[in-house]
């Protein structure tokens, strides 16, 4: 019995040589080290490059900034054509508000006398009572504009913020990003 143990064992060092050709018979799994300098090495160029761009705080307040004046004058086109009143677009001391006419009837629909607009849009979606926005550091033209029933604006202009470019076509109510 004592020989039939020895038989079903195997020594420790022929675990070993098994081992090791079946792993070259195999081919070899992991990365080398030139591959991981490499990684490294390419993680340093972008982070030196790219990095820096996200820390720019300043670029990315102003450009969210856009984007919600952009989105609020576009919603006041479209809401003052779907309730048929026209919808004051106020854009001053880097901040902007939307407002209808305060009647409670269809009177002043069509009036475009500043004093009338006291009604405060609220923002769609979120139902805040006021759809406004502000933010400071960012230079923004300060403008009055109205959308009427038909969509048209009061007049066609450009309104800057920041570094943006917001268009108005006056004769369509279109708004668009203009930026160069």
């Amino acid at each position: 019995m004592l020989g039939t143990h020895r038989q079903m064992t195997t020594a420790p060092h022929q675990t070993s040589v098994k081992y090791t050709k079946k792993r070259q018979a195999e081919g070899q799994k992991g990365f080398t080290l030139v591959e991981l300098v490499m990684v490294i090495v390419l993680l340093g160029i972008l982070s030196a490059t790219a990095l820096p761009k996200f820390f720019d705080i300043t670029a990315f307040k102003e450009r969210g900034f856009f984007d919600d004046t952009l989105g609020a004058i576009r919603y006041a086109q479209k809401l003052a054509v779907a309730t048929g009143c026209n919808v004051q677009v106020v854009i001053a001391a880097n901040q902007f508000a939307l407002k209808r006419p305060g009647a409670i009837d269809s009177s002043q629909c069509a009036s475009t006398a500043a004093s009338d607009f006291s009604q405060a849009v609220p923002r769609p979606g979120s139902g805040e009572s006021n759809y406004q926005g502000s933010q400071s550091g960012i230079s923004v033209s300060d403008v009055t504009i109205y959308f009427t029933a038909k969509g048209t604006a009061s007049t066609g202009l450009d309104i800057t913020v920041g570094n943006h470019k917001i268009t108005v076509i006056q004769d369509t109510g279109f708004v668009y990003d203009s930026t160069p």
